[in-house]
């Protein structure tokens, strides 16, 4: 994820209400933020955002749907 694509995606995850670190320039860590505990790493490969576990949240130019999907995978009620 270049340094522009992760901005972007944690510009939207945080709109979400979700805690959010940058690692790095190319993984973004997400908190869930009633339980810090709970962490989800979001990686850009080959054109998709995909967790530390292989699970694949959308692609490039979907960010906001991206942002969306991490947010109910921790639990978090829609906006």
């Amino acid at each position: 994820m270049d340094a522009n694509t992760a901005a972007i995606l944690a510009e939207q995850l945080t709109a979400h209400g979700l805690p959010v670190t940058n690692t790095d320039e190319t993984i973004v860590s997400v908190s869930n933020p009633l339980n810090l505990g709970v962490v989800e790493a979001v990686d850009h490969r080959d054109g998709r955002y995909v967790t530390d576990w292989g699970y694949e949240l959308g692609e490039t130019g979907d960010e906001e749907g991206t942002a969306q999907r991490l947010a109910y995978l921790l639990g978090l009620p829609r906006r």
